[in-house]
């Protein structure tokens, strides 16, 4: 599936229509907070899902469904031109990687905690285990696309 991403969550995508969950990671959920190094409360989703859009402006990328989740989202591997979105999203500290059979992105993540990137910069609430919604269409409406300038 190729086609421009609209970015519902850090690790969320709207692509053609169909809701993609970027396999291996797990970003914090939209209205999540994490501190920051100060010891300062910031909306780390938000910032997550923010900073994926805009990296990924309006560059298509193309996904590769592995699975669909309990959740409705086809899992999916996907590049931005050749680069591995959740690779991308582990190294800079905006998402962690999932364990167990799904563990490809451990060493990308080991980059970020080992420069104190984005959530490994200070505490944060392990985004790997936290509950999800079904994703419907009307989730769309809380797309955290980055604001116009």
């Amino acid at each position: 599936m190729t086609g421009r991403a609209r970015v519902l969550s850090g690790d969320t995508l709207l692509v053609g229509g169909r809701v993609i969950g970027l396999y291996g990671v797990a970003a914090p959920g939209l209205k999540q907070s994490c501190l920051n190094a100060q010891g300062q409360s910031y909306a780390c989703g938000a910032h997550s899902a923010k900073a994926l859009a805009a990296h990924l402006k309006e560059t298509p990328v193309t996904c590769q469904i592995r699975e669909t989740d309990a959740y409705g989202r086809a899992i999916s591997v996907c590049l931005r031109d050749k680069e591995d979105v959740s690779a991308w999203l582990a190294e800079k500290g905006l998402a962690m990687a999932e364990r167990g059979g799904k563990a490809a992105y451990v060493g990308a993540e080991t980059v970020a905690w080992g420069k104190r990137l984005g959530l490994w910069a200070g505490s944060f609430e392990d985004p790997t285990s936290r509950p999800r919604t079904s994703y419907v269409r009307a989730n769309a409406l809380a797309d955290a696309q980055p604001e116009a300038r």
